[in-house]
């Protein structure tokens, strides 16, 4: 690899990737798995929905000592809500570029590094959970199948949003491990900008 080549030369095959499945997000079956299963691993399975995961796990486990009382408080009820708002039919998918732009966002302030106040983050927590719950839609099935995908889902990206956030906590303690997180955020945010510009584009 030729370390010498420009940052976004190095970013552009992955943001590439990951401009690929921007106009969908919506549920769709995936062999092998049942319904819960399925959904569980939806959010890891959809570009997009992971790389805003990522990048609000960093966001969380970013700062000692590790806090994720107003993360968790509004992230979880809100994305629950949105989920089953999504039973009634009338969102059937998230406009890309509002995925992109809260990725974006959440990035930033991940390669900033800076304390935000706690309204600030509980907001943004909510405005996430919110995307990605509606844009979580599952595409058709039974009632009672739709239900589990959905509850799947939901767990799928509370344990996701956890587990990055926890286990990020035990990276914080030297200097250059913080450093690293930064240039993590700076990362998504590159990419961020890079597939916003493409689904723009569209």
């Amino acid at each position: 690899m030729n370390v010498n080549k420009p940052f976004w030369r190095r970013v552009l095959p992955f943001a590439l990737l990951l401009a690929l499945p921007a106009t969908a997000s919506a549920h769709t079956a995936i062999s092998g798995v049942g319904d819960f299963l399925g959904g569980v691993l939806h959010p890891v399975t959809t570009p997009l929905h992971l790389l805003l995961l990522l990048g609000l796990g960093l966001l969380a486990g970013q700062h000692a000592p590790l806090n994720l009382k107003i993360p968790l408080a509004t992230f979880i009820p809100v994305s629950a809500l949105a989920l089953v708002f999504t039973m009634t039919g009338m969102v059937k998918t998230v406009y890309p570029p509002v995925l992109i732009g809260l990725t974006l966002v959440v990035g930033l302030l991940v390669a900033l590094e800076k304390p935000l106040p706690a309204v600030v983050t509980g907001t943004l927590f909510g405005l996430a959970a919110l995307a990605l719950g509606l844009d979580s839609t599952v595409e058709n099935g039974r009632v009672i199948s739709i239900a589990r995908t959905l509850l799947g889902t939901w767990l799928g990206l509370t344990l996701a949003l956890i587990d990055i956030a926890y286990y990020l906590s035990f990276f914080t303690r030297q200097k250059w491990q913080q450093v690293g997180i930064r240039v993590a955020g700076s990362w998504i945010t590159a990419a961020s900008f890079m597939i916003l510009a493409f689904a723009l584009r569209r």
